[in-house]
């Protein structure tokens, strides 16, 4: 599997919904829900942790490596998580209307391809990250 893991498949969906709700937004001539604040909040720590996690798999991922620590020592797919909880629900709260639809597109298509990447990941890793996916959680730590 490539970086990008599966990045281009859920934006495929995620990204031309944005656009439409941008569209859908600016031509329809009533007061949309926002919530600017919550949404740069969630925005800014989003980031923050994404850079975070984007330098430890970056590193990882040129020495061929299946990353088990930091960001990801209780969450598989933290970056993934990240964009969300955080960055697309922030961008949606900050935008307002049709854009708050967007976090659950982008999750809708997310679960529909994870598989995908962890059947590769599985069949690069063989053992070692059968034994990392059951002690952590998909998105969320294990309580």
């Amino acid at each position: 599997m490539r970086f990008l893991g599966i990045v281009p498949k859920v934006s495929f969906f995620a990204v031309p919904y944005a656009v439409l709700a941008f569209y859908f937004n600016s031509r329809l001539n009533f007061s949309f829900a926002r919530f600017p604040a919550i949404g740069v909040i969630l925005l800014t720590a989003g980031i923050a942790l994404w850079l975070l996690c984007y330098r430890q798999v970056s590193r990882a991922y040129r020495r061929g490596e299946l990353l088990t620590t930091g960001c990801y020592s209780r969450v598989r797919h933290s970056i993934y998580s990240i964009w969300g909880f955080l960055i697309v629900p922030g961008f949606s709260l900050a935008i307002g209307g049709f854009m708050l639809g967007l976090p659950l597109v982008y999750w809708l298509a997310l679960v529909r391809f994870i598989g995908e990447e962890e059947e590769a990941l599985e069949e690069r890793f063989g053992d070692e990250w059968r034994e990392y996916a059951k002690r952590t959680g998909r998105f969320l730590p294990r309580i």
